[in-house]
């Protein structure tokens, strides 16, 4: 069996350091903050525009704007070497601002990452409003920005949202944690999709932030999670 590395190991000296990147509301954050065994430590949106940048200023989080637009001028978004350069230079302000952040938490961050994740291995994070351990022919089902929309559409009887570990497959990493059901009621898949960041998105986070600062979660080289339970590793299937 390959070896289990700690995604995170616990320090008796500070708490787990986090640093969040954006695009939006950033709806999770409120979900993040007031951990007795991690804390938010920055944050980088990208986009100038974002109504999450007042949230994180309100709370004294130090926040950057790196927006993607401007970066990328004339160009296409989807140039992924430009992407790279994009990368390196949200690397470059975590690195000036010495937050030392052991986890990269993505609330709403709306492009695909490259090079930024070899900065972090398997300790960048995302969140998904479905439960990616539904799988059809092999494949996890609900991928995608309708998400939502195709789970009311096949008729599931509610939608879940998942913490993964991010790479350059948009929601393929590993899975850490799955939230509770919010049952679907009469709601527009935009309805569902946004009641659900105060149901199931943000109370997941919390819930993985704090089991990652208590060291609870392994990864193999084969990117196999495990959760400690007890004693115990137990292997996420």
């Amino acid at each position: 069996m390959n070896e289990k590395m700690l995604i995170y190991e616990p320090r008796n000296d500070r708490k787990m350091r986090i640093v969040v990147l954006f695009s939006g509301g950033a709806s999770a954050l409120p979900f993040m903050v007031g951990g007795e065994s991690y804390e938010v430590v920055g944050a980088i949106s990208s986009n100038k525009n974002a109504s999450g940048i007042k949230k994180f200023e309100k709370l004294g989080i130090p926040v950057e704007v790196v927006d993607i637009h401007d970066f990328y001028g004339d160009k296409p978004i989807t140039d992924m070497k430009i992407r790279s350069a994009y990368d390196e230079k949200l690397l470059s302000i975590i690195k000036e601002r010495k937050w030392e952040p052991d986890i990269i938490a993505c609330s709403g961050y709306m492009y695909i990452l490259t090079k930024f994740l070899n900065g972090f291995p398997a300790r960048v994070l995302n969140v998904h409003p479905a439960d990616l351990t539904i799988k059809e022919g092999g494949k996890r089902k609900y991928k995608g920005s309708n998400a939502v929309a195709e789970q009311m559409k096949d008729g599931e009887k509610v939608t879940r949202s998942t913490i993964h570990i991010m790479d350059e497959k948009p929601d393929h990493g590993p899975i850490l944690f799955v939230s509770e059901g919010l049952p679907i009621e009469n709601r527009s898949p935009k309805e569902q999709q946004e009641l659900m960041k105060e149901k199931c998105d943000g109370p997941a986070y919390r819930k993985t932030l704090e089991m990652l600062s208590k060291g609870m979660f392994a990864i193999d080289s084969d990117k196999n999670v495990y959760v400690k339970d007890g004693e115990k590793w137990v292997k996420r299937v």
